[in-house]
Order: structure tokens, then sequence, then C-alpha cells
């Protein structure tokens, strides 16, 4: 009996064995050998960056070294007179060769698009190799557990403050393994047994929790392989219904949808919708819902307005003035002691930035926040001859929350990739900073995740800090694992 038992296993494990991809392979870009120039060292610094930074696309993601990485790709940069070659050689972990391909070019004029060629060529012959050769899922008894969240007391000092009178954060939890590499957070409404549901998105999945005791998955929806979920907002109605405002990038332009929950079931209500969405309480005041256009050359077009929504129609009123650098999701406001307003954004350059009512720069921080994995691309026909790439990549930002006294708290990741389009973040914090009058300076700040954190948020109602993490990046055969972080803010 016990033999029969184990050949059906084994049986049930051969007949589901399928082809599983998930939606990017991890690739590291190693040294680039040089010959034929003068400033070699520099030369191989430059071609590494540039062709990691062309590899890096919804399909290959570029990693810092080689134990995350499922192939390694070396090469050699050749010139002779103005004749120039690079060969490209890609390889596993164990030493197989999955690619192997070449460019030419006749002077260094061509240099940066002959190296989107073989960037290009290179993709192609990777993900093929990997393509061709399914990975088997086995597939478990049908045992059906809830995820558990595991109670974790709270650490001496969890919230690191300047000030010895501040009072240490207490409290908190962290849940099991959530299934798939989530990108963004939003928090819905909280339920008659206390409950809270929370949402989450990846790329092209948005999934419904319900967060207690435990963290319970009470739906999911998926969503086509053209579109990207770049934000996830929510916005209670006065009837006690909750709108999920999901902005969405299909053809490089906006085409956002709206869900709604019934039951434990995730319902869409419109659709194609060709604005950005963000739902926030600029200044800590009425959390609203506010919109903003692409425009056909700039990322972010013209003012950002309150909106309001008529099913698929929306109309907007009360436009507010952006200042330099400033979008739907990189700005908020805040006010002075005197009442008035101030504007704060964080600039491309991960800058914290405050301006006043003129939006005039007053105050810029020294150092840098945000940082983000999450992008979109827009057609970049302009620029093309310059950087040898038909599209751009447009990298969203940590947004920043503004509480009803006053705190701003804005979102920090660290990264040991960053080079171009190649982003790789390993830990992140929060930190609270509150206006003194002639800068922001710092109240708390968390201590550092020991994973990248794509996503936070204050629940005010509660005190609690909610960070989500990224435990187990997306690979060739999985969609990576994610965490929640509650900890109570006192």
């Amino acid at each position: 009996m016990k033999k029969m038992n184990l050949l059906l296993v084994a049986l049930l494990v051969l007949l589901s064995a399928v082809p599983s991809f998930a939606a990017q392979m991890r690739v590291m870009v190693a040294d680039i050998s040089v010959t034929g120039v003068q400033n070699s060292g520099e030369m191989k610094t430059t071609l590494q960056m540039l062709l990691a930074s062309r590899l890096n696309s919804d399909k290959i993601l570029v990693v810092g070294s080689a134990a995350e990485a499922d192939a390694v790709v070396s090469g050699a940069y050749v010139t002779f007179g103005k004749v120039f070659s690079i060969d490209a050689v890609a390889k596993t972990t164990s030493g197989k060769t999955v690619a192997r391909t070449f460019v030419q070019g006749e002077s260094q004029d061509e240099l940066i698009p002959a190296l989107g060629k073989l960037a290009e060529k290179l993709s192609a012959e990777l993900v093929k190799s990997y393509s061709a050769v399914p990975a088997v899922v086995a597939v478990p008894l049908p045992v059906v557990t809830a995820p558990v969240v595991v109670a974790v007391p709270p650490p001496d000092g969890e919230f690191i403050k300047p000030r010895a009178v501040e009072t240490a954060a207490a409290g908190g939890w962290v849940s099991s393994r959530l299934d798939g590499a989530a990108n963004l957070m939003a928090a819905g409404l909280t339920l008659p047994d206390g409950s809270r549901e929370i949402f989450l998105a990846e790329n092209q999945r948005l999934v419904y929790y319900r967060q207690g005791k435990e963290m319970i998955k009470v739906a999911e929806a998926e969503f086509k392989t053209t579109e990207k979920i770049i934000s996830l907002d929510t916005l209670a109605g006065s009837d006690g219904s909750l709108d999920i405002y999901v902005t969405v990038i299909r053809a490089a332009e906006p085409a956002s949808q709206v869900w709604q929950t019934k039951g434990d079931k995730l319902v869409l209500v419109a659709e194609k919708i060709p604005y950005y969405f963000r739902s926030a309480a600029l200044a800590g005041g009425t959390k609203k819902l506010y919109a903003q256009s692409m425009g056909r050359d700039d990322d972010f077009f013209g003012d950002v307005y309150e909106a309001a929504r008529n099913g698929s129609a929306i109309t907007v009123k009360n436009p507010v003035k952006m200042p330099r650098h400033g979008n739907i999701y990189s700005f908020n406001q805040l006010r002075d002691r005197n009442g008035d307003s101030l504007t704060v954004v964080i600039n491309p350059d991960g800058y914290l930035v405050v301006f006043d009512q003129s939006l005039k720069e007053i105050w810029r921080s020294n150092d840098k926040f945000g940082g983000s994995e999450l992008f979109f691309e827009k057609d970049d026909d302009a620029n093309v001859r310059t950087t040898g790439e038909k599209t751009r990549w447009v990298f969203m930002n940590q947004r920043i929350q503004v509480t009803g006294s006053g705190q701003v708290l804005a979102g920090k990741n660290d990264g040991f990739w960053v080079v171009g389009t190649a982003r790789s973040y390993k830990k992140g914090s929060v930190y609270s900073l509150t206006w003194n009058g002639s800068s922001l300076e710092e109240k708390w700040r968390t201590r550092e995740t020991q994973n990248y954190m794509p996503d936070f948020l204050l629940d005010e109602a509660r005190n609690e800090l909610l960070m989500l993490q990224t435990v187990q990046r997306p690979g060739v055969t999985t969609r990576g694992t994610s965490s929640l972080t509650i900890k109570k803010v006192e």
C-alpha cells in the first residue's frame, strides 16, 4: 500500500509538469575586456553600465551579484583603427553557455546604437534559451491552509529617534510569506470584526486580503500581459462603498481601471480611463481623489486636479499647480506655523525639495529619499538617435504622506545596484520629518528592513505603520514573495 501511494504521488508530479515562466529572468553583467583604446579602465565601466541598462527589461532583471543571477554575461570590446567589435557570451552559474552574439561598427558614433542592438540580440537569445526548457512544478497534495501571521515581540528602540524624550514605538507583527513580489499596497475599509482590507498589486495582478490576526487572501484579478499596474489607490464613498483605483499603462498610455469588492469578489466597474490616479490627504486634510494626464511628449502633463467619477466618466476641478519636478505621484503639501501651504516634492535625483506658495524653492535635503524599482515605458522617438533606444523608462517613486499633525513621511531604499535603468534595492526604512520653519528635521525613523521596501503607509486611525517588503524577487520560474510588517507608532 505504501509503494502504491508513492507511485500515485510520483504520477501526480509528472502529470503536473508544465512550462512555468515568470516575468523576468535574472542576469548579471560582469567585466567587459577592452583592447585597442587608451582609457581601458574607464571604458570597461562605461560599457558594463550601458549594456546593463539596455538588457534590463520586462523580461530580464539585471542584478548585482552572480549569486542572485540565472546567467552571467561577459564580453570583449576590440578596436582596429576606427572599426570596433563587441562580443558577448552568457553562461549559467554552472558554466554552461546559453547565448553568444556580437555586433560591429565603423566609427565611435555607432557605439551606443550598437550596444542597443547587442542587448536586443542577447536578450532574444537568453529568453529563447530559457523558455525552451520547461520548468517542472511539483504540485503538493491538496491541503488548504490559511496564511499564518507570526506575532513579533516589540524590539528595543524599534524607532530610532534623535531626541531621548521621544517614546520608543512598541508592538507589531509580520505576516507569513505572501505569493507574488508586490509593488504596491493600499488599505481599504475596517470591517465589523476589526479586520482591515489590504490590496496588493504586482505588474499584472491585483490581490485582495483581509488582515486581522491572520492575513487571509480573499480574491485576486489577473490583468493582460499588455497591461502594467503602476499605481494602486482606494477611496471610500459616503455610502460605505470602496473604490479601488488601479492606474494601468497600456500601449505606453494610461488606461486605468476602477474595481470594487462585492462580498468575496473583486468586480471591475470602469476601465480604459485615460488618467493617472492617486488618492491623498494633502496637508493631512480630507482624503480625496486626484487625476493627471499624460502628454504626447511629457510623462506627466499639466496640473493635478481633484477628480470625481460617474461610471467611466471622470470630471476634474480645482487644479493644483505643480512646482518643478512635481507630478501626481511625487508631491504632497504641508502647512507652516502661519497656516500657509507649502509643497514638498521628491525630485528625480531623490532629494526632498520644499516650495513656498509661489512655487519658489526654499529648502532641499542633503540626503536622498525614495527609490523604487517600479517603472513604465514611454515612446522616445525624439532621442532615439542619441540613446539608441526607441523607448525610455519612467521610474515611479516612493510617495510622500503628510499626517494630520503635520508629520511628513518619506520612504528611503538603499541599493547595491543602481546603474541607468538597472535598479535593485536591498533595504528600506521610513522617515518622519517635521517643518521647523526653515527646514524639515527628522522626528523618527524605522530600523532598516532586510529587504527592498516597495511601498508603505501610515494608518492614522490606528497609528500603525504598514511596510511592504519583497522577500524573494520574481525569477524565471517564480512570481516571488512578499511580506507585510505592521508597527505601532507611539
